[in-house]
C-alpha cells in the first residue's frame, strides 16, 4: 500500500496505481470534496484527519470547545462514511488524527481508526 496525500495530483496518480493493482492510502484528507474525488478513483483507503478538522475550525471561530457528536472532525468523517454506504463505494474510511477519546467513541462504527498510543491507553482506562 502507497500512501499518498488527497491532492487533486495525488488522486490521479492514485487512479492510476489502482487500476496498476496497487492499493493506495489518501492521506491528508480534510474535505467531503476531496473523499468523493477519491472514491471516485476507486482508492482503496482513505485517511480523514478528525482531530486537523477540529483544529481549523477552534482556531477560525469563536467556538473553542465541542462536545464529541458536535464535532466538525466527527461529523465531516461521519458524512463521508455514510456516503460511502450510501453510495456502494468499496473505500475504506480510517478516520486518524485524533485528539481526544470523544472522537474516536463516537467514531467507533467508522470501517477502520488508526490510535495513538497514549489515546489507546486512555480508551483501556476508561
Amino acid at each position: 500500500m502507497i500512501k499518498i496525500a488527497s491532492t487533486w495530483q495525488g488522486t490521479r496518480a492514485a487512479e492510476i496505481l489502482e487500476k496498476e493493482g496497487i492499493n493506495c492510502n489518501l492521506t491528508l484528507l480534510f474535505s467531503e470534496a476531496q473523499a468523493r474525488a477519491c472514491a471516485e478513483a476507486g482508492v482503496y483507503l482513505i485517511s480523514p484527519f478528525v482531530g486537523r478538522i477540529l483544529d481549523w475550525y477552534k482556531a477560525n471561530s469563536d467556538k473553542k470547545e465541542y462536545a464529541p457528536a458536535e464535532d466538525p472532525g466527527v461529523i465531516s468523517v461521519t458524512k463521508i462514511y455514510n456516503y460511502y454506504k450510501e453510495y456502494g463505494y468499496n473505500t475504506v474510511v480510517m478516520g486518524a488524527s485524533f485528539r481526544n477519546v470523544g472522537e474516536i467513541t463516537e467514531l467507533a462504527g467508522c470501517d477502520r481508526l488508526t490510535i495513538a498510543p497514549a489515546l489507546l491507553k486512555e480508551l483501556q482506562e476508561n
